[in-house]
């Protein structure tokens, strides 16, 4: 039993922060909706299915499944990245069957700078510099961005596209860089990079920022740029 799951010794305020993070996302889901002014219904039905898809994630992430199935484990994250938004790609009518507000949208990558554990856990000698400075500090900087935005058309009814796309080509750019640096420093035949730390952050609590809360933030990506495609576009112009 004692073998069955794998938990990183992380500092307490690492666990307080992504289990908190963890039980808000069906919220915000909701109030993305409902403060949207579009149907309460829909927003429970996404927040549920994300409470859904993040419990099998956890499971995912106690039972060191990545690791267990070697260097295919590997293609367990980006899969997980894509799926809830290939879902939304699939029903946008459905999910967007009413225009929703970009500053709850925009206002989400906000929570992206709790990727600061990833520097917090650094020094504990839990995740490689290599690895937590460019996942950390790009969270951090992506939700310094999405505030500025935030506040900046706080008294305006909506944000213009320029802010929009900003946000968007940040927050992928620096999901991909964290990618990039997490799965090369990897212990994997591909390794490039071999820091004096082993990269161990898909083991929980860390494993559930890439396995659950990134996924959620890009759909919230994908939700935006469906949203202005659909709504504000034609405005625009």
């Amino acid at each position: 039993m004692t073998n069955m799951y794998e938990i990183m010794n992380a500092h307490p305020l690492t666990v307080v922060i992504i289990i908190a993070s963890i039980m808000v996302t069906p919220m915000y889901a909701l109030g993305t909706y409902v403060f949207s002014g579009a149907s309460p219904k829909k927003g429970m039905q996404v927040g549920i299915a994300f409470l859904l898809f993040g419990a099998f994630m956890a499971w995912v992430c106690l039972s060191g499944l990545p690791r267990r199935l070697g260097l295919p484990g590997n293609l367990i994250v980006p899969v997980a990245w894509i799926l809830p938004s290939t879902v939304l790609f699939l029903k946008r009518e459905w999910f967007l069957s009413q225009r929703l507000s970009q500053k709850w949208l925009v206002g989400l990558q906000i929570f992206r700078v709790i990727g600061a554990v990833f520097l917090l856990e650094m020094p504990c000698g839990n995740i490689p510099g290599i690895f937590a400075y460019p996942a950390g500090l790009g969270d951090i900087l992506v939700a310094l961005v999405a505030l500025g935005v935030i506040l900046r058309y706080r008294k305006d009814e909506h944000i213009p596209p320029g802010p929009i796309i900003l946000i968007i080509v940040l927050g992928v750019s620096d999901f991909l860089s964290a990618f990039f640096f997490g799965f090369f420093s990897s212990q994997t035949p591909l390794q490039l990079f071999s820091p004096a730390v082993p990269n161990h952050f898909l083991v929980f609590p860390t494993g559930m920022i890439p396995l659950f809360l990134v996924p959620y933030a890009i759909f919230f990506h994908s939700l935006s740029w469906l949203n202005y495609r659909r709504y504000d576009k034609t405005r625009a112009g």
